[in-house]
């Protein structure tokens, strides 16, 4: 039973899930303890939205992944928001986006996780449609979330940087 448990907590499952949990968390109950739940909420779902691209490769097109689909689940926010009250500009403008996001899957699998994010940040930007200074308000803690899941991801990265290494070659081992 132990040996099970302890296979468990050392696989990439477990730590992708302990660093989506982790940054996630922290903002909710940091900004929740201040009276400011949405503010917790709202960069926690930028961390949430940011996670499906955080997938083992290189450091460098890790970090650019993650940087490339925080920004991008903030824009098409920001994007959704500008365009919604005016429906001559908004529905051309949501087909092409749509459009676009979804042919993004061609890229490869990080830019199809980036693509779900994507998709799924247009589909949850209609729950929260804000005008003025608030939508560009919500973006950016969108974005922040986004960024506080990078520094989360890269804290696991350096404090174990050959994990995922170590447990491919164990897997392999094990196979043959």
């Amino acid at each position: 039973m132990i040996t099970k448990i302890e296979k468990f907590t050392d696989s990439t499952y477990f730590t992708n899930a302990l660093k989506a949990t982790i940054s996630a968390v922290i903002p909710v109950l940091i900004f929740t303890y201040f009276g400011l739940f949405e503010i917790g909420f709202t960069i926690a779902l930028g961390a949430f939205l940011t996670y499906p691209s955080d997938i083992p490769s290189s450091l460098k097109h890790k970090i650019n992944g993650i940087i490339v689909t925080a920004f991008l689940i903030a824009g098409v926010n920001l994007l959704i928001n500008l365009t919604y009250p005016i429906p001559i500009v908004f529905y051309p403008f949501f087909s092409i986006l749509i459009f676009i996001l979804a042919m993004l899957s061609v890229y490869g699998q990080r830019a199809t996780f980036t693509s779900f994010s994507a998709l799924l940040s247009v589909s949850l930007s209609f729950s929260n449609l804000h005008t003025g200074l608030e939508m560009v308000q919500h973006s950016a803690l969108i974005l922040a979330g986004g960024l506080f899941y990078l520094i989360i991801s890269l804290l696991f990265h350096y404090l174990r940087p050959y994990r995922y290494a170590e447990l491919q070659v164990a897997e392999c081992i094990k196979l043959t």
